[in-house]
This record gives C-alpha cells, structure tokens and sequence, in this order.
C-alpha cells in the first residue's frame, strides 16, 4: 500500500515529467469547457486561473486554428497522442496577444475528458525563423513541392525495400459546402482540411491538394479512412455544416519490386494529373499500369526529346553557386533548356524514364566545352555539369564522357561534376572507381539530392566525393520543419569531419541563407542570389 510520502513523491514526479515538456496543461470537457489549468496562462494568454476556467477552449486560438482545434476537442480517438501540432495562442482579452506554441492532446477513455500540453519551444521556433506574426500553420503543399517529397520518400523508403500506401481523398460535394459559407469562413475551413489532411500523412508533410475537394497523400500503410472521415465531418459541423459527407477514397501501393523509385514517383504523379482532371474513381488500379499509360501517352513526345538531343537543339544556361559566408561566386551549375513551350524538369525526367540520361549527359558536357572554348578569354571559371546515376554506370558512356574531355583539356579544366539520381545505382564500388578516376585527372565530384535516407549515407560511405549537394526539398521546408532543420545541421557537421564542402540548392530567402550559414553551409544556390542566366556572372548584385 503506498504511504502518503510515497504518494506525494510519486505525485510530484509526474508534475515534474509533465512540466519538463509542456508550459500549460488543460483539461477539457466534451463541451469545449476548460475545466482544469496548471501553468503560464498569464504569461501566454494574459489570463489568470479564474479567467481561463471561464473560457471557451476554441477562444484561446487564433481564428485560422479553430477549426483543427474544434476538430481535437470532439474527437473520438482513445488512448492514442494526437500531435503535435504548431497553433498560434491568442489572448481573448487582447487579440493583439499572440504566441506559437506546440499542442500536444490525449483521452484516456470515451467518457474521459480530454487532456491538452502546451509547449513554448522558443529556441526551436527561433531556428524555424518563426516570429509572432499570426501565421504559424503548415499549410498543405502545392503540386512541384509534392512531386519533391515524393521523389524523397520513395528514395528512402524503397532503399529499405518498405512499401508505400498512396491515399487519394475525394470530397465530391465540397461545393455544397462552400455555398453555406461566407468567404472568410470558406478560407478558414480549407485551410483547417488542408491541415487535417496533411497532419494526417505521413511525416506530417506529404500531402496535397490536387483541386477543390481532392486530396493526395503518403503513408507507410493505409490509415484509418473512418478516423479521417470523422475528423472531416467534426470541421464541418463546427463551421455550422450540416451536410452529409460524400466522401471517396481510394489506395494504391508502391510495391518496390514493381517499379524503382523514379518510375514510381511519375506513375503517382500520372495518377495525380488523372485524379484532378476524372476523378478518383478513374485513376489507374495500380502504379505499374499508371507508368506504362504515361509512356504510351506520350510517345511523340519522346520522339521529339531524341531528336533534340541527337541534334542538339537545345540551349545551355547558368546558375551561380555563391559562398554563403561572402556571396562571391564559387561556380555556376550547367542547367539544359529548351524552347520556351517546354519544361526542362519534365523533359529531363522523360530522357531518365526512357533510358537516354547518358545521350542527353553527353550532350550537354560537349555543349559546356564548346561554350568555355568560345569565351576563353573571359573570366568563366568552374562550370558544374550534371551526370545522372544511370549514366555513370554505363560502360559505353564513361568512355564517350573522357574522349571529349581528352581532346580538349585546356576547355574541360573548367568542369566539375555533379552526380545526379544517385538513388539508381547500384553498384557502388564500380560507381566509386570512375570517380576517382575523375578526381585523379582533376575532376571534382558533387553528390547531388542528398537526403536524410539510410542510402545517402550509403552513398557517402561508398563514394569519395569533394562535395555534397543537400536536396532542395529539405532548404525550402528548413525554416518550419524542425526534422529538417536537424538533418541539415547534422549532415553539415558529418560533412565537413569528413573534409567535404556542403552546398544547399534552392534558397529563395535571406532567412533561410542565414540559417544555413550560421550552422555551417559551404555554399548556396537559388533564386534568392539569381535564376539561371544564358551566361556565366562575374559577380552577385
């Protein structure tokens, strides 16, 4: 039997633990009531515990929460944390009053009450660049920001030969809703599904909204469709909405064995672009049949991309890699374009799917050479060309790759080499011999798309490289994803204990370059210093 000094012991243990990682603690009822309050509630919300035990648990929110907050405060999951989730605080007596914070909430049994954490996390807000101007919310991913983390989680998923559930929501009658709404209150209640949608994904980042009402998503299996779906109808009802959901789902599997991660990522974008123009209902049964539609589908256009590149068609361009610590240029990326009707991301991913990387490779290192030849009295400097993972391992390529750079030394002093697609090889040690090679006649060599997967840390055991080049999908979510934030912290570190510089892709603010210089970022590329130029700058304005 425990004895009072036990009792208290144990009891002030637990608020010790409770403390330690949470500044507020509520206690809820069913009604929305806030029935218990242990914490800051004068420093975050300007009440005292009188006043916060008089008020309604939506109205400590900003407006944009409430709906994500309506949907916690009803929900039906038992014994299972629900968050964390990033909400803005705001004072009822001061609306001016506002703080990020992340909310943790928990229900021990169906009739129980339901148990809310707050947590401050100010150094962690600071490093997300995260200021007290209301917005606080991760909102649901565009199309191009989708295909990015596709492509990321399929590389390190299928490297650990783990399947992928693709989840596709469809609210068919989503315009019935927004006929019952006011404007303002139509934005909060998308913005409130976006973030149920994608709180529901896995990561908490691998969703998006393919049009009005339809939904894509990533799981490591198929989540609960009823928790979903209920979750959905208690947003609904909190905005006043009393139509029935018309709801449809659908899953697919991204089996491994059936597509590598390349193919794979097309085939769900495919099925994306099918699911936006038909429906979820005509989307294909599954992702193998997906990729073989996509290359029937556009067989002239891959005609066309063989022909460009055979005949050299296309244009080079540059894009400057500066020095984070002095913006003074480092190098400039060679980067393929096309006429102004066609996307070079996509062209390029075509020439990858059907098997001509190493033409197109070729193509664009003899281009990049005859460009040095006829500005050799500039200043051009280093000029970093792209080889993808199937091209290296490609025999016949290595040896059409060193004729050109034999033939012209003095030209192809001025390359280095970025090495792309990395998650398609697959024979390392082979892969790791022509670079070194390289790097013995004075090549420098850049692992590009590098992530946080078990592979490319693989990679970088096997592959000696000068350089790695961090995936832009990470830089543009780095300053509000703390996950992020830390891989690049910690592979900047691994990389330089290893004496290999670090260049980060696709800065488009000066917060995020100075994030990434002050944690130790070699180099930075991105709009943010300039977009690809048809010629090589002397100089960052």
């Amino acid at each position: 039997m425990v004895n009072d000094n036990e009792f208290k012991s144990q009891r002030d243990r637990f608020l010790a633990f409770s403390f330690a990682s949470a500044d507020l603690l509520l206690e809820i009822d069913h009604k929305g009531a806030i029935i218990f309050a242990l914490g800051a509630t004068k420093s975050l919300l300007g009440l005292d515990e009188k006043d916060i035990l008089s008020t309604r648990f939506l109205d400590i929110f900003s407006e944009q929460d409430r709906g994500l907050m309506s949907v916690i405060q009803n929900s039906d999951e038992i014994a299972k944390k629900q968050g964390p989730y990033l909400v803005t605080l705001q004072s009822p007596k001061d609306t001016t009053k506002i703080k990020h914070v992340f909310l943790n909430s928990f229900r021990i049994s169906p009739d129980g009450n339901t148990s809310i954490s707050i947590s401050q996390g100010d150094g962690l807000l600071k490093m997300m660049g995260l200021e007290d101007d209301g917005t606080s919310t991760k909102k649901i991913m565009d199309t191009r920001d989708f295909e990015q983390i596709v492509r990321k989680k399929l590389a390190e998923r299928m490297s650990k030969r783990q399947d992928t559930t693709v989840q596709m929501l469809q609210l068919s009658n989503i315009g019935d809703f927004k006929k019952e709404m006011e404007d303002s209150s139509w934005s909060e209640f998308v913005s409130s599904l976006g973030q149920i949608i994608m709180t529901s994904s896995m990561d908490g980042e691998s969703a998006v909204k393919v049009d009005d009402g339809k939904y894509m998503l990533l799981n490591d299996d198929a989540s609960d469709e009823k928790i979903l779906h209920e979750k959905i109808a208690a947003l609904a009802k909190s905005f006043n909405i009393d139509i029935p959901l018309d709801l449809a789902t659908r899953d697919i599997v991204a089996d491994p064995d059936a597509l590598n991660a390349r193919e794979t990522t097309r085939a769900i974008m495919y099925t994306l672009n099918k699911m936006e123009k038909l429906g979820v209902d005509e989307t294909p049964d599954n992702l193998k049949e997906a990729f073989g539609n996509f290359l029937q589908e556009n067989a002239k256009k891959i005609v066309n991309l063989k022909r460009i590149i055979s005949h050299q068609e296309f244009k080079i361009h540059f894009q400057p890699i500066v020095m984070l610590s002095d913006k003074s240029i480092s190098h400039h990326e060679v980067l393929i374009r096309f006429d102004s009707h066609t996307s070079p991301y996509d062209m390029i991913v075509m020439g990858e799917e059907v098997g001509i990387s190493p033409d197109i490779d070729l193509s664009v290192c003899r281009q990049t050479i005859k460009y040095v030849d006829m500005h050799k009295h500039q200043k051009v400097g280093q000029l970093a060309v792209n080889i993808s993972g199937a091209s290296i391992q490609n025999d016949i390529f290595l040896d059409k790759l060193l004729s050109p750079l034999k033939e012209y030394p003095s030209e192809s002093r001025h390359i280095i080499f970025e090495l792309t697609e990395s998650s398609e090889i697959k024979d390392l040690n082979k892969v790791n011999m022509f670079i070194q090679q390289l790097r013995k006649t004075g090549y420098a060599v850049c692992l590009d798309d590098f992530g946080a997967g078990a592979a490319s840390f693989q990679y970088l055991q096997k592959l000696e490289v000068d350089g790695i080049k961090i995936d832009g999908s990470y830089i543009k979510t780095i300053m509000d994803n703390p996950r992020d934030a830390t891989m690049v912290k910690n592979i900047t570190k691994m990389c330089h204990e290893m004496d290999i510089y670090v260049v980060a892709e696709m800065i488009e603010t000066q917060a995020q370059a100075d994030y990434l210089s002050s944690i130790g970022v070699d180099k930075g590329q991105g709009w943010l210093y300039s977009k690809a130029m048809p010629d090589v700058l002397e100089s960052i304005k």
